[in-house]
């Protein structure tokens, strides 16, 4: 079960760009393209994976749900850096402008997010214990007895 789904597609690229980019006919399932998509996949889970739970965040849609759950904010971005991926197989001089842009500006907010200085609505990482995840660790030493 894929991520993204072929209509997703419809809101950041026309069919016939697409097309030229996969393959003219069956382009949802080229191999160009799912390669892309796991690679953009695998690029935000390495950005933002110690925070947040991408188990949850990357599940895809039942084909017996009716609903939509997944981040849409999410779908966009990996959507925006899978087409970066798939452009760059072309050559780095055919990539256009507003491509480039929209990679450059996905990876800023998944470095934010991932240092922390922007909270994202995702489903927070937890451990075994069923506690949130932090960076901050509170500890103490031992007190020390100096009585002679």
């Amino acid at each position: 079960m894929r991520f993204l789904q072929e209509t997703d597609y419809a809101m950041q690229i026309k069919q016939e760009i697409i097309r030229l980019l996969t393959a003219p006919t069956d382009w949802y399932i080229s191999a160009k393209l799912v390669r892309s998509e796991q690679t953009a996949i695998a690029q935000i889970r390495n950005h933002i994976g110690k925070r947040y739970d991408c188990d949850i965040i990357f599940m895809g849609i039942a084909p017996d749900e009716t609903v939509d759950t997944r981040d849409q904010w999410i779908v966009t971005i990996t959507i925006d850096i899978a087409l970066y991926h798939l452009y760059s197989q072309t050559g780095m001089k055919d990539i256009p402008e507003h491509r480039s842009q929209r990679y450059q500006d996905a990876l800023e907010w998944l470095r934010d997010v991932g240092n922390g200085t922007l909270t994202a609505d995702l489903p927070l990482l937890v451990d075994e214990n069923g506690d949130v995840f932090s960076e901050f660790i509170i500890n103490s030493r031992q007190p020390q007895n100096w009585k002679w």
